[in-house]
């Protein structure tokens, strides 16, 4: 974990510094940033976390279970820890099952919230990265060529193709996973993923009986998880450059925060931000290295800091006492 956290922490600093290369500044400039910038960052990123903590007690009730406020509060904290610190953000819903199994919900209803998560966010995803798509290649002169909004409409479809599958056929999924456990070498296991996936398909149709209402609120919840990250963007660029357009500033962040989850670093460190600051210079933005350094370090890097304070200073490295075992049904 330690050298995951070195990793994430070492192609960070590789980021930054090709950011400040492609948009020729210097190390002084990352001082351009002030405290209010700071301050509302930091209140936008509280309201992130109650958000989706929020969002996870929810979806746990839905779930017929039971968990108080600061256990989800420590699971979402430990999912955005992992997730920072493996590529792809492979580890976040692995760590988030952990995390409510050690508060004592079984594994197959705690990964059926996982899925519920999946659709939620790609429902926001469905509707948010085509019109960030349109925002920027309309801004972006660079990208006009590649037209954007046939590609938007291409993402658009393959997004709710997802949802679909997710929501109504799950068993697709499950039947593919007990097809690999057929497999000679996987065949032991086969009989607990049968059972487990007989389970996750039971607890994924109660999280599908919620009200309109409460529907509406998880959709409500999903959009200021993300808007709160990307409205942070704005902020920072607006406090270096005032007038910042906040649509097409907001767009530029959305676009490569998705595409983290196809980068080799982890938590896509540095990637990211050469992405972002390539396509800022494109836009004929200058002068926000601060900005972006800023915007990263308030909504990816502190996530290396809150994670082991609320969710592994709480999980553990090691068992504490009994607890359900994530890896079993």
């Amino acid at each position: 974990m330690k050298r995951a956290i070195a990793f994430a922490a070492l192609f960070g600093a590789l980021g930054v510094a090709a950011t400040l290369w492609l948009l020729g500044e210097d190390i002084s400039s990352l001082g351009r940033l002030p405290l209010s910038a700071i301050a509302i960052g930091v209140g936008l990123l509280a309201l992130n976390y109650a958000a989706a903590t929020l969002r996870l007690k929810i979806l746990v009730h839905m779930g017929a279970h039971d968990l108080s406020f600061a256990a989800c509060l420590r699971a979402y904290a430990l999912g955005l820890f992992t997730s920072a610190i493996t590529p792809g953000s492979a580890g976040q819903a692995p760590a988030v099952v952990l995390s409510f199994t050690r508060d004592g919900m079984p594994a197959s209803r705690a990964w059926s919230v996982n899925v519920y998560i999946w659709v939620l966010d790609l429902a926001f995803l469905a509707y948010s990265v085509p019109a960030s798509l349109l925002l920027v290649g309309r801004n972006v002169s660079v990208l006009r060529v590649v037209r954007p909004e046939i590609f938007a409409v291409v993402v658009a479809a393959c997004t709710a193709a997802l949802i679909w599958v997710l929501l109504f056929r799950l068993h697709w999924l499950t039947s593919l996973l007990k097809a690999t456990f057929r497999l000679r070498w996987l065949r032991r296991w086969q009989p607990s993923v049968a059972e487990f996936s007989a389970r996750l398909e039971a607890a994924a149709g109660d999280l599908r009986g919620g009200s309109l209402a409460v529907r509406a609120t998880l959709h409500g919840l999903t959009a200021v998880v993300y808007l709160s990250t990307l409205l942070t963007f704005w902020v920072m660029v607006d406090a270096v450059n005032p007038g910042a357009r906040l649509l097409p500033t907001m767009a530029t962040a959305q676009i490569p925060t998705v595409l983290a989850a196809f980068f080799p670093t982890p938590g896509g460190a540095g990637i990211l931000e050469i992405f972002t600051a390539s396509l800022m210079r494109a836009g004929s933005a200058r002068d926000v290295a601060a900005a972006i350094l800023g915007w990263r370090l308030i909504t990816f890097y502190s996530r290396l800091i809150i994670g082991p304070a609320l969710g592994a200073a709480r999980v553990g490295l090691r068992r504490t006492h009994d607890a359900p075992d994530p890896s079993r049904v």
